[in-house]
């Protein structure tokens, strides 16, 4: 008897994970397991690195910096400084392993809020375990590591606290929170805007409930508060470097600046590659559910998913917001007749049966614990040592400290030349080898041009793409009177053929992606 009061209380001690639970934690795992496996490109890593040196070390930039093809003095906008600061603070703690650990980390938890608002919607674990999953897939060109990822969080927080709070399930206390929010985000990131465009898109919704007098809708005092909110979060957006210049320049990055034209994620999503495609099954997915809906969605629900998949459709940039949105109003859509909705429409939990919950506390536990280390050997610090596919790692870089980290477009071993021997002159090199050169080579030397999109006029833009296609390279090079070249063979297969045709000209260094030519 003492044996079997003694297993009883042990059993009551362990956490609950019954089988419903594994469908999540399993989609979770694939999840983070994925993010953690996921390359970064050198493009829009390692200038913001540089950034966050200088924002440390000598405060914020102002100017130009880092490029020789406009005057060094021109005015330039580091608006994401404060994450840029935490990527080298994390750099100084442990190295590059521990920001590209930052950034799984931070993904993971942007899904695991994901996978929980779905529940909260829908009451089922198994629906959030689907959504979770597709939204993750949606978002796949957006997983590298970048300023961006310091938004995820704060932009889930935000939509889970509306969602909250216009079920009438969140006190008006917790609203102050989203303002605190703001003064973070606006630093951090751009995206910050979208905490504005979403709490907008709460207040129109919940207002016309209110005035259609829907069943559940806010009353006018909680709108009021509402509004209050949404108000304070515009202050706090001025609570940064430019104050309300913040907004000129956000308007510049999205209208004005001409490269975007060259730009991939600023283009529209198309239906190839992993991320394009999920995004249009997305896209039917939100369809049939709302046609088909068990649970008719909200005026709130259908603003947000319409004005975010108007959004998606503009650039690839912003699919993974509507992704993180309309997959849990999806799963609320198709759950509602299998879940009793409360007169505050929250789900009440049903029920579980013996069948659900599984083969035990214990049984479950395991499984959890496996797919627990599954994730942990896939961490920056263990995967090396994975005995991983040929064609994996072959993705990646020699970088220094950072084994299968970085792709192989990261021109570890050019730039190592360079820094052994200098070049004399002017330097030409592929754009996204600017990032890594930002980093690796400033202030020994300055790039012809690097990712910073908004910085640069189209008529400098348009001469790199000539270059780049190998169109008249001989004009250019002596216009801007360049004496080395750097080179990726794979995206400026062009200019590699045409260099060796020029009299004049010595490579210098090559390897499987670079090449170093000088005069």
């Amino acid at each position: 008897m003492a044996h079997a009061v003694r297993q009883h209380t042990a059993a009551r001690t362990l956490p609950r994970i019954r089988l419903e639970h594994l469908w999540v934690i399993l989609a979770l795992s694939i999840v983070g397991a994925f993010i953690s496996l996921v390359p970064t490109s050198p493009n829009d890593f390692w200038w913001h690195l540089k950034a966050g040196e200088l924002v440390a070390t000598s405060g914020i930039p102002q100017t130009n910096m880092f490029a020789w093809t406009i005057p060094a003095d021109t005015p330039y906008i580091y608006q994401s400084w404060l994450s840029e600061w935490l990527f080298y603070m994390l750099y100084q703690l442990g190295g590059l392993p521990l920001i590209v650990f930052a950034r799984n980390m931070l993904g993971l938890g942007a899904f695991t809020l994901v996978a929980y608002e779905a529940h909260r919607r829908s009451g089922s674990w198994r629906l959030a375990a689907g959504v979770v999953l597709l939204a993750a897939a949606m978002s796949t060109n957006n997983l590298i590591t970048r300023t961006q990822n310091w938004s995820w969080l704060p932009f889930m927080l935000l939509f889970i606290l509306l969602g909250r709070y216009a079920d009438n399930r969140l006190a008006p206390r917790w609203l102050v929170v989203l303002p605190l929010l703001m003064i973070f985000w606006v630093n951090a990131h751009g995206a910050f805007v979208m905490g504005l465009l979403v709490t907008g898109a709460f207040m129109v919704g919940e207002t016309l409930r209110r005035l259609l007098r829907q069943p559940r809708a806010l009353n006018w005092e909680r709108l009021r508060l509402l509004y209050a909110t949404f108000a304070g979060m515009v202050a706090a957006t001025v609570i940064n470097p430019l104050g309300v210049g913040i907004y000129g320049y956000v308007r510049l990055l999205l209208e004005d600046a001409p490269s975007q034209q060259f730009i991939i994620e600023w283009q529209s999503p198309t239906p190839e590659g992993i991320a394009g495609t999920f995004f249009y099954l997305g896209i039917l997915v939100v369809l049939v559910a709302f046609a088909f809906a068990r649970r008719r969605p909200g005026i709130t629900d259908v603003i947000l998913v319409c004005g975010l998949a108007w959004q998606a459709f503009t650039g690839m940039r912003y699919v993974i917001w509507f992704g993180m949105v309309a997959m849990p109003i999806v799963a609320q859509s198709m759950a509602a007749p299998r879940a009793v909705f409360s007169p505050t429409g929250s789900p009440v939990r049903p029920r579980v049966s013996l069948r659900e919950r599984g083969g035990g506390t214990v049984a479950n536990l395991v499984v959890v614990g496996f797919l627990l280390v599954m994730v942990i050997l896939v961490q920056p610090w263990i995967k090396p040592t994975l005995p991983l596919p040929e064609p994996y790692q072959a993705l990646f870089a020699p970088v220094p400290g950072a084994p299968q980290l970085f792709t192989t477009d990261t021109p570890v071993g050019a730039a190592n030349h360079l820094r052994a021997e200098p070049c004399t002159g002017h330097l030409f090199n592929e754009m996204g080898y600017g990032s890594y050169l930002d980093w690796a080579l400033y202030p020994q030397a300055q790039v012809f041009i690097d990712p910073r999109v908004e910085l640069y006029p189209l008529a400098l833009w348009e001469d790199y793409i000539d270059l780049t296609r190998g169109q008249n390279v001989r004009p250019l090079l002596d216009q801007y009177d360049i004496a080395c070249v750097m080179l990726d063979v794979d995206l400026q297969p062009e200019l590699a053929k045409t260099m060796p045709q020029l009299d004049g000209w010595q490579r210098t260094f090559a390897d499987k992606r670079s090449e170093v030519w000088r005069r």
